[in-house]
């Protein structure tokens, strides 16, 4: 999933003439026959916003406007034109419209669930650099939480592992104490244990987007996640 995700996902920065700061996470999706942006309104209300493409050092500044809606909903996107996404030779890539679930929906309460998302702890500007980690996340629904606009993951900054495979290097110098900048993160259901249940071989791609990563709860210890059957109905009535 840390493969199959690192594409979709971008940075997203604001400048100042002192430093460059991160502000949170967008995703790349096709909705009907735009190419768009997607991050949280939050994120996206103080522009410019830049972004950069997965495999290329360039970084953008869209010139916006941007559609967004405040909280209760904290959503916002932009278009972005074939020009600006062929500005420069990049390995990102776009999730289609069937990569989104109908509806969260998991076939058992301890599926797994994964998101990537750039955390504001794990990235620092200095000498004309910007240098922001992706990082991937594995988490299960907590029961008994959520209603009928959001579900809830669990998130507690004491009970976060480092999978195996990850270099050295970078478990070193990696901090998973405030995952403040994973705003705006698509949360995926991998449907690994629906696959695995029944005798069936499983691969990332069998994963859909059930969410959008809004915030973290500090008193229930969760990240909170827009359920995905209202983030497609704002899309579509937008595009």
């Amino acid at each position: 999933m840390r493969s199959f995700t690192q594409p979709f996902a971008s940075r997203l920065t604001v400048e100042t003439p002192e430093t460059v700061r991160l502000k949170g996470t967008g995703s790349y999706v096709r909705w009907a026959k735009e190419r768009v942006l997607l991050t949280c309104e939050h994120v996206a209300c103080e522009q410019p916003i830049h972004y950069r493409f997965n495999g290329s050092d360039a970084v953008y500044a869209h010139p916006g406007p941007w559609t967004m809606d405040r909280h209760p909903l904290d959503v916002a996107c932009v278009p972005m034109t074939d020009r600006q996404w062929e500005a420069t030779s990049h390995q990102a890539e776009i999730i289609p419209r069937d990569k989104f679930a109908a509806r969260h929906s998991l076939s058992e309460p301890a599926e797994l669930l994964f998101f990537r998302g750039y955390a504001g702890e794990n990235s620092a500007y200095g000498f004309g650099i910007h240098q922001a980690n992706g990082t991937g996340y594995c988490s299960q629904e907590k029961a008994g939480t959520g209603d009928d606009q959001i579900f809830e993951l669990f998130w507690d900054p004491q009970e976060g592992q480092i999978t195996n495979g990850t270099m050295a290097e970078a478990a070193s110098s990696m901090r998973f104490n405030n995952p403040e900048g994973f705003s705006g993160s698509l949360v995926w259901n991998t449907r690994y244990l629906e696959k695995t249940s029944i005798g069936q071989e499983w691969s990332p791609d069998d994963a859909v987007v059930t969410g959008l990563l809004r915030r973290w709860d500090q008193k229930t210890k969760t990240l909170l996640v827009w359920r995905v059957e209202h983030l497609s109905a704002w899309l579509t009535a937008r595009f």
